[in-house]
């Protein structure tokens, strides 16, 4: 069976989150598993996917997100704001995997 997304070390303390199709129900539950059980930074990887496709899981694993950096797929930053009364960490939308690697480099 096909996942929608794998896991994959980028480096020490980075791990990459890349969509490869679309999200079962399972998929989603994997997933807010290993989100609520990982302690280092995410790297998430859009790449050919679209924004729309992507915007609701967005949204709904926002509040159990790492410090993350997305790129890949243009999506509205909108999307990853969250209200102020949860404790979330930064997770920021850039261009390029290149910025990405970046700014988690130096969070």
């Amino acid at each position: 069976m096909n996942t929608s997304f794998t896991i994959t070390p980028v480096e020490k303390g980075v791990m990459r989150c890349r969509h490869t199709a679309a999200f079962q129900p399972s998929d989603v539950q994997s997933l807010a598993n290993f989100l609520n059980n990982y302690r280092g930074k995410l790297l998430v990887d859009l790449t050919g996917t679209t924004g729309e496709e992507c915007a609701r899981h967005l949204k709904q694993f926002r509040p159990m997100m790492p410090v993350t950096a997305i790129f890949g797929a243009d999506i509205d930053p909108s999307i990853l704001e969250i209200p102020e009364s949860y404790y979330a960490h930064d997770v920021r939308y850039f261009k390029t995997e290149a910025e990405a690697l970046n700014w988690l480099h130096n969070q």
